[in-house]
């Protein structure tokens, strides 16, 4: 996924415009947009205005949500401003920690091109599930003949469609412990969470994980109020604590904390809100 934002230039940056042109929408001068290949400030203040009036993320960043937008597809399975203003009151906190939330986890979408929502299968959680509803002798049997979908280790990861090769290849080997191994939709939430978050299996959280972007900010939702000190944290904008609880204490490693305030300060001049880091 290509994002085009301030400074992006070339013949996709026409495209926009036109788009944008064509729409009626202006420039911050009042005037229209030259088609120049420049994303500027008159461009920049365009997307906004679309952005704002299709109730999407209003960042200036053209992106794949943008961009189904921008040609007329449904915007059925994506969020809308009033599902962050919900959340947000229902948690009890300023709707640009959400907003960031779900920027940084799934790049900002829940779903894939081909419409599945967005993945990423953990091996070593497989490996893990593997010895709980198996043996461990079954689990390292497994990692030796598949290394890449039963591990000790993290990673293996192919990104995006192909995270659905792995999954299908590891739902043979064992349907619930694949899926609960899987991380899903815009807020990255694992389906071992599934009993703890109130859904009666796996299979029905995976299947709301599908149908909608509403629907993944719910289970973002319920794992914030049932994960132990979580919402607290996050009330408090204790950071160290939320990040520890929601991505594990390896997150500065990861390189968390920095996206996380990159998100952060380019959401706030929109959203408001204090520092994140």
């Amino acid at each position: 996924m290509i994002i085009l934002s301030y400074g992006s230039k070339g013949a996709t940056v026409v495209t926009l415009q036109k788009q944008l042109v064509k729409l009626g929408f202006k420039g911050k001068n009042g005037k229209a947009l030259s088609t120049d290949g420049s994303f500027g400030e008159q461009t920049e203040h365009a997307v906004i205005q679309f952005q704002k009036k299709n109730g999407l993320v209003a960042d200036g960043k053209v992106g794949d949500k943008t961009r189904q937008a921008l040609l007329g597809d449904s915007l059925d399975k994506l969020l809308k401003d009033v599902d962050y203003i919900n959340a947000a009151q229902r948690l009890g906190v300023p709707e640009l920690v959400i907003r960031v939330f779900g920027a940084v986890e799934g790049q900002g979408v829940g779903f894939l091109n081909n419409g599945k929502a967005k993945i990423l299968f953990e091996r070593h959680r497989m490996y893990e599930y593997l010895k709980q509803f198996k043996s461990e002798t079954f689990a390292k049997n497994q990692m030796k003949l598949v290394p890449n979908l039963v591990n000790t280790k993290t990673g293996g990861y192919q990104g995006n469609e192909a995270e659905y090769v792995r999954l299908t290849r590891a739902r043979q080997i064992h349907e619930v412990a694949a899926l609960q191994s899987t991380s899903w939709g815009q807020f990255q939430i694992m389906g071992e969470n599934w009993k703890a978050l109130g859904y009666s299996s796996v299979q029905e959280f995976v299947e709301q994980m599908q149908s909608s972007e509403s629907c993944q900010l719910e289970a973002f939702i319920r794992f914030i109020e049932w994960k132990p000190g979580l919402l607290e944290a996050l009330k408090k904008q204790d950071w160290d604590t939320v990040f520890t609880l929601y991505n594990g204490k390896n997150y500065k490693k990861l390189g968390y904390q920095a996206k996380f305030q990159a998100e952060w300060d380019h959401l706030e001049p929109i959203y408001r809100g204090e520092k994140a880091a």
